[in-house]
């Protein structure tokens, strides 16, 4: 799934991708719009695109948020410092669910749609399009939420520690960092020691190649931006309430990363626009990773409603 188109924005160039099956009259085609987390890329939609791309309903939009993935740049800076002094530099490039909320409302807005889309969003994507849809008031036809964190607090205990001191991880040998990185992938499963090498690797090279040191800042500077008043702005004001489109919330019954009560208790605050509540066995965190089929089946069984 290569994304081989650019969208110029507030200083990123956001790569995306648009694909529709072959031989299939486009303008009968749902549109599905991929939204991953952190520390993910559209890489983690992959089986699950190929799968609905074969079925010749849908057109897909995938793209890498804002400095994650293929949406990252080296920064060009005219003298080099140590590593703490380029980090401050880089967090002047904002990654935070607010700025990314305003990218997606954006991008929307410039892939000029004949309809609203569906969403699939996953980790904290939920808080991305949440704030898409109710800050920047733009409409969806339906949403599905993958795992997703949309009420505080937020994180485990490294993202919690990460968030608190990120200068320590950035000063960090890359061999050091790398078997970081790689071990909070390997969480995201529902069985660590059997997570399959293939996608570890896929999922820590945007931040790890070639240990080229600006990948290892953009990889914390995403954790230091997290903000929680991104997220309290819709608390405080009741506004996952206002929903305007049917949602469905899945969950693996062993992640270790959000408990379940979280995603109970976003539920309830949605109200009677909260539709469905899936439990999947024997998967994580990263639910679409370890069951690619029975996701495509949710997904297929939600979006053909609408």
């Amino acid at each position: 799934m290569e994304l081989t188109s650019t969208f110029a924005w507030n200083g990123w160039n956001i790569k995306y991708g648009v694909f529709e099956p072959e031989g299939t009259n486009s303008q009968n085609l749902k549109t599905l719009l991929f939204v991953h987390g952190t520390p993910w890329s559209s890489e983690v939609f992959t089986p699950l695109s190929k799968a609905l791309l074969s079925t010749k309903q849908f057109r897909l939009i995938l793209y890498d948020l804002p400095g994650y993935g293929q949406s990252q740049e080296a920064p060009q800076y005219d003298n080099e410092g140590d590593a703490l002094e380029l980090f401050k530099l880089d967090l002047q490039k904002d990654t935070s669910v607010k700025a990314q909320g305003a990218a997606l409302a954006a991008l929307i807005n410039h892939l000029d749609l004949s309809s609203p889309p569906s969403i699939i969003a996953h980790d904290i994507a939920g808080a991305i399009v949440l704030r898409t849809h109710l800050i920047h008031n733009i409409d969806f036809t339906s949403l599905m939420l993958l795992e997703t964190n949309t009420v505080l607090p937020w994180g485990d205990g490294f993202y919690k520690l990460a968030r608190s001191r990120p200068e320590a991880f950035v000063e960090m040998p890359p061999a050091i960092f790398e078997s970081v990185v790689r071990a909070v992938i390997r969480s995201a499963s529902h069985n660590p020691k059997t997570f399959p090498s293939r996608w570890e690797d896929a999922l820590a090279k945007p931040w790890t190649q070639d240990a080229e040191p600006w990948r290892q800042r953009s990889f914390m500077r995403q954790i230091a931006q997290a903000n929680d008043e991104d997220v309290k702005e819709m608390l405080d004001q009741d506004m996952y309430s206002q929903v305007r489109c049917d949602v469905k919330i899945v969950w693996g019954e062993s992640d270790q990363w959000i408990p379940k009560a979280k995603l109970e208790k976003l539920g309830q605050m949605l109200g009677d626009r909260m539709q469905e509540f899936v439990v999947v066995a024997e998967a994580g965190h990263l639910v679409m990773v370890d069951q690619p089929e029975r996701i495509a089946v949710e997904v297929l069984g939600w979006v053909g409603r609408y």
